[in-house]
This record gives C-alpha cells, sequence and structure tokens, in this order.
C-alpha cells in the first residue's frame, strides 16, 4: 500500500473527451473514466511580481493521486473534499514520482 495513501481524504471522478461514432458521425462526447478515486486536493499561495513590479498573490492547486490512477492533461474531475464541498478542475501539467503523481489543475467554475 501506497504510505502517502493515508493522507488523501477527498475522492474525485474523472472525465474525458472521447471520440463516439453514432449513426456514422463521430462526435466528440464527455465520458467518465473512474469514480472515487482517492486523492489530496491542495492549495498554496504563489507571489508574484505583477505589472509596475506590485506583487500580487495568485492561488495554484495540486491533485496527488496514486500512479495507478489514469488521469492526463486535458481531463476534467470533480473533486469531492472530505467536507461534502464539489470543486470542478481541469488537469494540466503531471509530475510522476516513486510512489505517487502530482497534477497542476485550475478551478474549472463554468463547467
Amino acid at each position: 500500500m501506497n504510505p502517502l495513501a493515508r493522507l488523501w481524504k477527498d475522492k474525485m471522478n474523472i472525465y474525458r473527451y472521447v471520440d463516439e461514432v453514432i449513426e456514422g458521425i463521430t462526435k466528440n462526447k464527455e465520458k467518465l473514466i473512474a469514480e472515487n478515486i482517492k486523492c489530496k486536493y491542495s492549495k498554496g499561495g504563489l507571489s508574484n511580481i505583477g505589472e509596475d513590479e506590485v506583487p500580487s498573490l495568485q492561488n495554484s492547486y495540486t491533485i496527488f493521486c496514486g500512479l495507478d490512477v489514469d488521469i492526463m492533461e486535458g481531463d476534467k474531475i470533480i473533486v469531492t473534499q472530505s467536507n461534502g464541498k464539489k470543486i470542478t478542475l481541469r488537469v494540466g501539467e503531471g509530475f510522476p514520482y516513486s510512489k505517487h503523481q502530482e497534477f497542476k489543475v485550475k478551478r474549472d467554475d463554468k463547467a
């Protein structure tokens, strides 16, 4: 068992656009790839120098999950936090490590 999994109190559903042929017409359709996957949703602050050299604060978000999770850049995920709150995110660049993988994510409040 992954020792980091004890820290993952959130769960996510992963959605991906796939091609489906319906009556001879190929359509791009969103499909549920995996559900109730244990994960950790984390928010961090990022200080950045904006225009006019004025510091600004930007939030950065990360998803942590196991190496066996089928998740790709561009996927949509809906995270259910341990308190029941649901957050819709778009997956960005991923970083695999020896025991887990991390993905930068962006809030997708319009989805």
